[in-house]
């Protein structure tokens, strides 16, 4: 794009290079000095053009068209371009090769795990070679309501218009502007879709961009993750096929109340939760708890699509359902995106689609049989997976976490998933040093005591006094308040509302995540969040030395951080009761007391 030149500037250019010849021929001091004070005014009058249209521009920023929370996010987060691939066998350097490059090192990524065991492959292939669905003569599924085309609308309402095509190149937009005759035809083809109990092939290909994993050597294949672009005609469909299977799955209770992971009213929150009252009212009691937060290799892209259908055939799932979810993973494919080029099309041998509205239920009926013991807590939030043991003696803490970890190591080996044993963390919660802490094995390998862990975004310390995660929130809140430096900076030219309006919906949720659970940390932790809001308050409000923070934050009618994370964590709490899940009605029910460390001590 062209830069628009102010007459002025254009004028003193001109003038400039007359100048300029005159002192080469010249050679006149004074010419000189002239030609230096042009120069001069020249740079002064385009930084002023600059920073004019800098200005305009904050002064359009708007959160109702969208403007301000674009401009937020470009700053946020910069496009990295993919730099010069190392491939198998020579440098991929262009961006069909580094597409090509990729695509192939996906392709293992979507391959099952080389583990095996007869008995359970035998006994699944019987049960898929076995099971047959209801012949439809009629093309007509008596068992499941046709679908109207007020709910496909519905749907449609609900479509965001920036979000990225797949691979036919229809967007959002376009089926937000379909007329009626358009909607009838697609709740045609849903209904045939049930009638047929298949999943059409031209929905099944993903169009993967590949984004680079923080802190990771950019120039290894390996090294980016795959974000999948689905067919948004594909997405409509499954919401129907996911109602179908949810009304399933909650009518006859089958998922374990372990997994909090794509569940209705159930979030980190509540999972944390579990995890934190387990190890604190272990503390009230005098005992120690051992936790291992385990990690699982590539959980969603590795499944064992058999096996998977081997459980919903287990779980009594409807047999048409069945059949048209073997439809839906069957034959699955992906090309890998970068620039305008993109590599040829492969084939995903194992796992769910990435980014499908079916695909977080899959999984969670995949891992729905996980092995549990009474000795021992279980918390699942998707593939995240923790289990914990507390007692007063350490040999019996040790011996029923190595229980629970042979279980698990034998039902993963029977469904083949695999486990990082090298990126699975133990960490042993105590009040004081515990000089002999038990021996953790997984596969025979002892898992070595760490310091802390970091479970669903949250830092447990082994003390739980918070600090850490804390000292990790603020480097985080540093990070992206320097990011966003030009909108909220004291300089900054944009509406006062909109930049405290930028802190709490952007910045503040930072300091907030989880703060339910870590709200009753020491009051001096507490405290270091408070100057970061403080000081970035006073930013926004370019106060004076001589303003108190209390005045400020009473005058823009902003509450304390202390009373924010008061009101979240009251309602947080109040909320629990409704909540119809086993696992959190077991929490312990008690009155917060000042001198405890469990979390409900913030209520007070």
């Amino acid at each position: 794009t062209s830069t628009y030149i102010h007459p002025n500037i254009k004028n003193l250019i001109k003038t400039l290079n007359k100048t300029k010849k005159d002192w080469q021929t010249l050679r006149n001091p004074s010419i000189k000095t002239e030609l230096n004070r042009i120069e001069k005014l020249i740079k002064k009058l385009e930084k002023e053009s600059r920073q004019k249209d800098k200005t305009e521009e904050l002064e359009t920023l708007n959160p109702e068209n969208g403007t301000l929370w674009t401009k937020a996010k470009i700053m946020r987060r910069k496009a990295q371009k993919i730099p010069a691939l190392k491939g198998e066998f020579k440098l991929a350097l262009s961006d069909p090769d580094k597409a090509e490059t990729i695509a192939v090192s996906l392709e293992k990524q979507f391959s099952l795990n080389n583990l095996s065991h007869s008995e359970t492959e035998e006994e699944v292939n019987e049960s898929t070679n076995n099971f047959s669905p209801p012949i439809n003569n009629n093309y007509q599924n008596d068992n499941i309501n046709s679908i109207q085309p007020s709910e496909v609308i519905k749907i449609i309402k609900k479509l965001n218009i920036k979000k990225a095509c797949g691979s036919d190149g229809i967007t959002n937009k376009m089926i937000k502007n379909i007329p009626c005759t358009m909607v009838f035809a697609l709740t045609e083809i849903i209904n045939n879709i049930f009638n047929f109990n298949y999943f059409p092939n031209a929905w099944k290909t993903a169009v993967v961009v590949p984004i680079l994993k923080p802190g990771k050597d950019p120039t290894i294949p390996e090294n980016y993750r795959p974000i999948s672009l689905l067919s948004t005609l594909s997405k409509i469909t499954e919401n129907f096929i996911l109602d179908k299977l949810n009304e399933h799955l909650i009518g006859n209770k089958i998922l374990c109340p372990e997994q909090f992971g794509f569940r209705k009213s159930l979030t980190t929150n509540h999972q944390l939760l579990r995890v934190v009252e387990y190890i604190t009212s272990g503390f009230d009691r005098g005992e120690c708890t051992a936790a291992v937060f385990l990690d699982i290799q590539k959980a969603f892209d590795r499944v064992w699509k058999q096996g998977l259908i081997h459980k919903l055939i287990m779980y009594k799932t409807p047999p048409n359902l069945v059949q048209l979810l073997n439809s839906y993973l069957d034959d699955r494919k992906f090309v890998v995106r970068i620039g305008n080029s993109s590599s040829e099309s492969k084939t995903m041998k194992a796992g769910i689609p990435q980014g499908g509205k079916i695909s977080p239920v899959l999984y969670s009926i995949y891992v729905n049989d996980i092995p549990t013991t009474h000795k021992t807590l279980l918390g699942m939030y998707a593939d995240d997976t923790t289990i914990l043991a507390r007692n007063k003696n350490p040999k019996y803490t040790a011996a029923a976490i190595n229980q629970h970890l042979q279980k698990l190591e034998d039902w993963f080996v029977k469904w083949k998933i695999a486990l990082n044993v090298s990126k699975t963390e133990a960490v042993y919660f105590a009040k004081g040093e515990k000089k002999h802490k038990p021996v953790i094995k997984i596969k025979n390998k002892i898992i070595p005591w760490s310091q802390q862990a970091k479970y669903l975004g949250i830092i447990l310390d082994n003390k739980l006094t918070w600090q850490s995660h804390i000292s990790s929130i603020k480097t985080k809140f540093r990070n992206v308040t320097r990011k966003l430096y030009p909108l909220i900076a004291r300089d900054s030219d944009m509406k006062r509302k909109y930049k405290i309006l930028i802190y709490t919906a952007i910045l503040r949720p930072i300091i907030t995540y989880g703060c339910p659970i870590w709200g009753s940390a020491a009051k001096s932790n507490i405290n270091k969040l408070e100057v970061l809001e403080n000081n970035i308050i006073r930013q926004i409000c370019k106060a004076g030395w001589y303003m108190r923070n209390e005045d400020i934050r009473k005058a823009i009618k902003l509450p304390s951080l202390k009373d924010f994370i008061k009101k979240i964590s009251v309602n947080f709490y109040n909320n629990i009761e409704n909540i119809d899940n086993e696992a959190i009605q077991q929490i312990d029910k008690y009155t917060p007391n000042i001198k405890s460390k469990r979390p409900r001590k913030i209520l007070l």
